[in-house]
């Protein structure tokens, strides 16, 4: 059980990691990436993440399906969610991911939100 929790948990760090900051930049004129490395591909790291909860459904009708995929679904919905959350926030929704602070203020900005 501790391992398929464990799975879920990272999949959960990759969909914050894509929803907030993970994105390859290139050169227009050449095509050559320009962050191809650690140093300036941001990932998350544990300061960015908070505390999250993972309740695993068990028992009578989820025991007998066998094995299913785990890690896959849990990567989708937190950019989802946070994209969600953005716009209630500041009620723009800002079309890309990752939402940078840069893209949100371009929104906020096409919308009339900001001066």
């Amino acid at each position: 059980m501790k391992t398929a929790e464990s799975q879920v948990f990272g999949a959960l760090i990759m969909g914050i990691t894509y929803g907030l900051f993970e994105e390859a930049i290139y050169d227009k004129s050449t095509g050559r990436m320009l962050n191809p490395d650690m140093e300036f591909y941001r990932l998350a790291g544990i300061k960015d993440v908070g505390t999250l909860k993972v309740h695993m459904m068990t028992g009578k009708g989820y025991d007998e399906r066998g094995v299913i995929g785990l890690g896959e679904p849990p990567v989708i919905s937190p950019g989802a969610a946070i994209s969600n959350a953005v716009a209630n926030a500041c009620g723009v929704r800002v079309p890309y991911l990752p939402l940078t602070p840069d893209k949100v203020i371009a929104a906020l900005h096409k919308e009339g939100g900001v001066a």
